[in-house]
């Protein structure tokens, strides 16, 4: 139970989503961010 509601559970602190969807939608941000520097 503990990896379903902790990685497949939908969280208001992530808008909703996901931590894998989160994660997800993250990653190609913090991509460009470090790409810039």
């Amino acid at each position: 139970w503990r990896h379903r509601y902790n990685e497949h559970r939908p969280h208001d602190a992530l808008g909703g989503l996901t931590p894998l969807d989160f994660l997800a939608q993250a990653r190609p941000t913090s991509l460009l961010l470090h790409g810039s520097i």
